[in-house]
């Protein structure tokens, strides 16, 4: 499965706090939307790359780019999945979780 290869790319690149919620017949943006915290921006360029290359090579295509992530928050858009990487205190601003949870999305892996 696409998303087990995922999880451990990032796990392999040390990002921590790894959720992945499930939110079919939910959202109409995505089945699963995966989040992810990263220490540097550095890190998360690097993450980004790797992800990229590998949903590349699983047929998943990068529909957002162009998307400006520079200021701690990189999303991307592999339509079925969307993954949105943060640096620690953008995370803990934006608290996508508290959105996802008091929406019915449901929580399938908690890693790290």
């Amino acid at each position: 499965m696409v998303i087990d290869l995922i999880i451990a790319e990032m796990e392999r690149l040390k990002l921590r706090d790894i959720k992945i919620y499930d939110a079919k017949g939910i959202s109409i943006l995505a089945d699963n939307f995966i989040l992810a915290t990263a220490d540097s921006l550095m890190q998360i360029e690097g993450v980004r790359n790797s992800l990229i290359e590998l949903m590349d090579k699983e047929g998943f295509y990068l529909k957002n780019n162009l998307e400006e992530w520079r200021d701690g928050w990189c999303l991307m858009d592999f339509g079925d999945i969307v993954i949105h990487i943060f640096l620690e205190e953008v995370r803990t601003f934006y608290n996508l979780e508290g959105l996802f949870e008091g929406n019915g999305f449901k929580l399938l892996s908690k890693k790290g």
